[in-house]
């Protein structure tokens, strides 16, 4: 993965910095930013750019672009040989016109990071500046680089500004400009003319893929996030509907009053009121998820499967199906409530392949955290790219186990029945607090050791010695 993110000042914490790897690892104390950083990355992946009106016109094009754009929407196999002509330096004209196009798609997007960090919050950029004993500090800023396509934004929170840097806009016009690295899902289709003839799409339209294609191409399609408090919101997720839907109905008699949400919450809570929806609306023409096997095995261990009933005159709700019978989620235990939307999002005919998870051990036994760890695994070997917050050490050291069973994969059997993971694939980020601010230390995972456990270790190690003490002077106690 490519994505590089970079926070100064920002929220409680003084610095953070990752190059997200396909499962990333937020471990430390309670209160130094874990849950505040998952939240950025997860709107920075999630903060979609749009395509610049004043590039909405083909003659705003230049001709050499126009012509390959033609030429790849004529050509069935997608094998233009007009693209043979940007091996060579384009014309000044289009150098120029790619830097513009592809740094107003940058500006646009610096724009969105920002609003979505807000809209997570329910805060103004400049609040969320990181608090000192003097005010707010200052160099509040959120970095973001692609570094295999050597863009970069800042997106500054100490005041309402944003920077770009496009390093080569002819090397990205010529990545652009290949066919083959155009994505086929991405080429808007033929349309049919009102004689019945086939019409081109748009040049603005295939501009808009070119940008997505390559300045965008490790970005997530999917990113979702479930938040901390999801236990809560699953369990009342109907009654809060259910007020809003009454409330609704009083429209023009009385004024309708609602408590406000953080977006974090409101779009989980949307989340979880669409998903069921969608499944019931699709139930007729639905088409495996590539996750359902996973899903399906998961189930069986859990001895428990989560179902959405379709209810014609109201709400769909989600539930539970075990031996016993089937149950809403305000009627079961908080492990299910924690687990059921995960288990939802995958089994949606919709692409997922970006998590961000707040706590997925929350409410679990720890041998149950060992299998949602196994689980997780199992979703980033397919996939899925994962970002997590834990304070679990069986959830690190079951990761860790599974990056020795990669490390021994050609030297020996594996008798434990765990999924492997290769640690390259891996990052973690140990938080802590330093002179009163949060800050995030990159703890590279080690062959033998894993990422490092310390943070939990010390704290069993203590446990340990004071244990041993009580016992020792309870022993000797009882010979006096």
């Amino acid at each position: 993965m490519s994505i590089s993110v970079e926070l100064s000042n920002l929220g409680p914490l003084r610095s953070a910095q990752i190059d997200l790897g396909d499962l990333n690892l937020l471990i430390g104390e309670n209160n130094t930013g874990k849950t505040f950083f998952a939240t950025v990355l997860h709107r920075v992946l999630d903060a979609k750019p749009g395509l610049p009106n004043r590039f909405a016109q083909p003659t705003e094009v230049p001709d050499e672009v126009q012509e390959w754009i033609i030429g790849l929407l004529d050509d069935p196999n997608r094998e233009s040989a007009l693209h043979e002509e940007f091996t060579s330096t384009p014309r000044d004209q289009t150098v120029e016109w790619a830097a513009s196009f592809a740094t107003n798609i940058l500006e646009r997007y610096a724009s969105n990071v920002r609003d979505r960090v807000e809209y997570a919050f329910g805060a103004r950029a400049s609040d969320l500046r990181r608090r000192t004993p003097n005010g707010k500090a200052d160099d509040s800023y959120l970095r973001i680089r692609d570094l295999q396509r050597a863009w970069e934004i800042v997106v500054r929170f100490d005041s309402n500004t944003s920077s770009v840097m496009l390093s080569d806009p002819v090397d990205w016009l010529r990545r652009s400009l290949r066919p083959q690295e155009v994505p086929t899902y991405m080429i808007p289709p033929r349309r049919r003319g009102r004689a019945g003839e086939s019409r081109r799409p748009s040049l603005d339209a295939v501009t808009e893929v070119m940008a997505f294609s390559k300045l965008f191409s490790d970005w997530p399609r999917s990113a979702t996030h479930l938040p901390a408090d999801r236990t809560g919101i699953m369990q009342s997720h109907s009654v809060l509907a259910g007020s809003v839907i009454r409330q609704a109905a009083s429209a023009g008699i009385r004024p309708i009053k609602y408590g406000t949400l953080t977006g974090t919450a409101a779009d989980f809570l949307s989340l979880v009121l669409e998903i069921p929806e969608s499944l019931v609306d699709l139930k007729d023409q639905y088409r495996p998820s590539r996750f359902d096997p996973l899903v399906d095995k998961f189930e069986e261990d859990l001895q428990v499967k989560i179902e959405v009933d379709a209810n014609i005159e109201g709400m769909d709700s989600i539930v539970a199906v075990t031996s016993e019978g089937r149950f809403p989620m305000a009627r079961t235990s908080s492990m299910l409530s924690e687990l059921a939307p995960l288990l939802l999002v995958l089994r949606t005919p919709y692409s997922v392949d970006h998590l961000t998870i707040d706590e997925p051990e929350a409410h679990l036994h720890p041998a149950m955290q060992m299998r949602v760890a196994s689980f997780l695994a199992r979703l980033v070997n397919n996939g899925v790219r994962i970002v997590l917050t834990t304070h679990s050490d069986f959830f690190i050291t079951q990761f860790n186990n599974m990056m020795r069973v990669h490390e021994l994969s050609d030297s020996a059997d594996n008798p434990f029945d765990l999924p492997s993971i290769d640690r390259s694939r891996v990052r973690s980020l140990r938080f802590s607090r330093e002179n009163g601010a949060c800050v995030a230390q990159s703890v590279e995972p080690d062959r033998i050791d894993g990422v490092d456990e310390s943070t939990f270790t010390d704290v069993m190690r203590m446990q340990y010695d004071t244990t041993s003490k009580l016992v020792n002077d309870l022993i000797d106690s009882s010979n006096e």
